[in-house]
């Protein structure tokens, strides 16, 4: 199993950085690996969510489908994935910053594993997904720097955060 454990602190509140990361839809943004991230459901974010993602590994793009399977509103979510050959899971945890700064600390959990034959590549795999992950973690962390900097995108998880939803 490949993992990765990074923990950072981002310029944005609880709830603005926890709308953006639980709303997988997002990932586009800051990975660059997926080149397609979907939302499957509409209303609120909720247990159940679901969301279609296209890695990119190579010249070939993997369909994933991630599932929100734990949501504590404004400060932890667990999304997860399983098929055939693969199984993951990101854990993300967000509190409120300790410096008194308004920001917000992410503690950025992740795994992947491949299942049945292909799991005796999984040492090969776990050297790639920490290098991948890694820059995953990068862009996320400028991406939601960016919106504390007065950069705010508009809000796209329906009502997920403290706001409203739209109309």
């Amino acid at each position: 199993m490949a993992r990765i454990v990074e923990h950072f602190s981002v310029p944005v509140s609880p709830a603005v950085a926890f709308a953006y990361i639980a709303d997988f839809s997002n990932t586009r943004e800051w990975d660059p690996q997926i080149d397609v991230a979907v939302r499957r459901d509409e209303g609120l974010l909720r247990v159940g969510s679901s969301f279609e993602v296209a890695l990119r590994l190579g010249a070939r793009s993997v369909p994933l489908v991630y599932t929100i399977s734990e949501l504590e509103l404004d400060t932890h979510v667990v999304l997860e994935t399983t098929g055939s050959w693969y199984r993951g899971r990101d854990d993300v945890r967000i509190r409120p910053a300790t410096d008194g700064s308004g920001g917000s600390e992410i503690q950025w959990d992740a795994t992947f594993a491949l299942r049945g034959p292909l799991a005796i590549m999984d040492p090969l795999l776990a050297v790639g997904f920490r290098r991948t992950a890694g820059m995953a973690v990068a862009g996320l962390r400028a991406a939601l720097s960016a919106q504390g900097d007065g950069s705010d995108r508009a809000d796209t998880t329906d009502g997920a955060a403290d706001e409203e939803p739209e109309a």
